[in-house]
């Protein structure tokens, strides 16, 4: 079918799907955005999901090449293919899951803000990140204080120094870190 002669609801849902895609490649620039250090938490939280929202691109492709494609042994194939790699994504949820917070400690005296504590576990290590959160509710801002891969056993221990100072220690060595009035971190840490 060439595309001049599609159905009315073949054009439609050409549309519908269209817009869907679109809408998720914003969404997920959002979370990327989101993801920064300084962003807003629930950017980060929400959408910043690449696993998740490519599955879910995946059906609405299927939708566009079957509306866009004109003969059909194309569109058997083209959904054989999205259906394959869908399938290939369930190996991936397993073995990239989300980090998870491991530890939260709030501030002295400043019930808007916290330290949180994150970790991905590896095969062979394990990723760490330390974080401020400053805020409360939707304007919760993530700052990133350190972030470490290390093997098991190995970890990044942060803890208030008052506050607006936090204290990380790792191994024998040990950093202060000021916070500005917004949470802004004054440096932060890469160990590997």
């Amino acid at each position: 079918m060439v595309i001049s002669q599609q159905t009315a609801g073949e054009r439609r849902a050409l549309r519908a799907a269209l817009a869907a895609l679109a809408l998720l490649v914003l969404l997920g620039a959002a979370g990327r955005y989101g993801e920064r250090s300084g962003g807003l938490l629930v950017l980060r939280d929400w959408f910043d999901r690449p696993l998740l929202l490519g599955t879910v691109a995946l059906p609405v492709l299927l939708v566009v090449l079957y509306c866009v494609t004109w003969r059909a042994w194309i569109r058997v194939v083209l959904g054989v293919a999205v259906l394959l790699t869908a399938a290939a994504t369930v190996p991936l949820w397993i073995l990239l899951d989300a980090p998870r917070s491991t530890a939260t400690r709030p501030a002295p005296d400043r019930p808007d803000r916290r330290i949180v504590r994150q970790e991905q576990p590896g095969i062979l290590n394990t990723a760490q990140w330390v974080f401020v959160d400053q805020g409360t509710g939707l304007t919760t801002r993530r700052w990133q204080l350190a972030f470490a891969d290390f093997r098991y056993g190995d970890t990044v221990d942060a803890a208030w120094d008052g506050p607006d100072r936090v204290r990380l220690t790792y191994g024998s060595r040990t950093t202060v870190i000021d916070l500005a009035a917004d949470g802004r971190p004054d440096g932060s840490l890469t160990l590997g």
